[in-house]
């Protein structure tokens, strides 16, 4: 992949994402339940791992070509400049998103080390019939507390975590249940794997502000949807709310650890507990009607903008040869896909050097 062809692909991907965050963000607020827009946010997020490994891996059909029109000297000022800009480009993305990859492993070593050290196991299934709470049975769910922290969160590597902060264990058994009725629904939910989707993606589009708005949605409609299963299950809401903003009234004026950061907390954030205390408010009102389609229809909308997006790529790159109407194979796919006797063609059909020669000399 030559510079002027990842600055292609760069530029596309960017473009193909946003169509695909935009089109989840209005399809949320078409279909009302928390349960299916959480699963939106999932296909979401899976459709922009799918369209990265597309744009890395496979061609790519050219709808448009580059615009022709241009003079010789014009053309070889862009060939140069593009590359240029290309090169900086990359390196300041790879850059940002090491950093990135290195600020999740030095978070994730924190969490473990805390886990490890300043946290003490309890008897989970006592716990749990204490508050007359139900965990899958399939689930190996580990309860730990810490006074180092003043909210709850949950964690799942290879086994479920729920950590509780040590004051919630002498409190009343209501604020205990809520806490446990809505963390599990995380777990149960599968929220540790969407959050993992969302981190990759974050990773990936570190620098864009659509992946950032994502995240927050994502994470504000998780926290809507275990608020919504507690509270239910619970039976009042008034009852929930206290509990809502018992553990924010904890969170702003006792310090609390950084170590939660990059998990399922409960209410780190005070803006997201009074959106999550506005809609519990209107869920106790009375719930709208709920249609069984549009959950349905909004999924497949989403899939189908994906599908259609993926085939739009913008034509940036003034080498693109205009005698094919598909892109070269990315050159590791090809690599592979030749090792294994499939040939297929990784060059265009113009070859650059051809096409650079006559950019610079004048056969004339």
């Amino acid at each position: 992949m030559n510079p002027r062809f990842a600055f292609e692909v760069g530029c596309t991907l960017c473009l193909q994402i946003s169509v695909v965050i935009s089109a989840t963000l209005l399809l949320q607020r078409w279909i009302a339940d928390a349960r299916s827009q959480c699963r939106l946010w999932t296909i979401c997020f899976v459709c922009v791992i799918g369209l990265v490994a597309a744009g890395l891996l496979l061609p790519h059909r050219r709808l448009f070509d580059f615009p022709g029109d241009w003079s010789r000297e014009s053309m070889l000022s862009v060939v140069v400049w593009q590359t240029r800009i290309a090169i900086a480009l990359a390196s300041v993305w790879a850059i940002g998103a090491a950093w990135s990859v290195l600020r999740r492993v030095i978070l994730c070593v924190g969490l473990l080390r805390f886990l490890k050290t300043q946290c003490e196991r309890v008897d989970a299934e006592a716990l749990l019939k204490r508050t007359d709470v139900e965990a899958r049975a399939d689930e190996d769910l580990s309860i730990l507390t810490s006074d180092r922290i003043q909210g709850p969160f949950c964690w799942q590597l290879h086994r479920p975590v729920i950590v509780l902060p040590t004051f919630l264990l002498t409190d009343d058994n209501a604020t205990l249940r809520h806490v446990l009725l809505h963390e599990i629904e995380h777990l149960r939910t599968q929220h540790p794997m969407q959050h993992f989707l969302q981190g990759v993606c974050s990773t990936v589009f570190w620098f864009h502000p659509m992946a950032w708005m994502a995240a927050h949605r994502a994470e504000l409609t998780r926290e809507y949807l275990c608020d919504e299963v507690a509270a239910k299950t619970a039976g009042k809401f008034s009852a929930y709310l206290r509990t809502l903003a018992k553990v924010a009234e904890r969170c702003g004026t006792v310090s609390c650890t950084e170590v939660p950061n990059g998990t399922l907390a409960f209410g780190n954030q005070p803006s997201a507990l009074v959106r999550r205390s506005n809609r519990l408010v209107e869920l106790a009102e009375g719930e709208r009607p709920q249609s069984r389609w549009r959950p349905v229809a909004a999924m497949a909308v989403l899939l189908l903008s994906a599908v259609l997006i993926q085939q739009v790529w913008l034509p940036t790159n003034a080498m693109a040869s205009q005698r094919s109407d598909w892109s070269p194979w990315p050159t590791w796919t090809a690599s592979a896909l030749h090792e294994s006797g499939v040939q297929v063609r990784d060059f265009e059909l113009f070859e650059d050097r051809v096409q650079m020669h006559e950019l610079l000399y004048d056969e004339d």
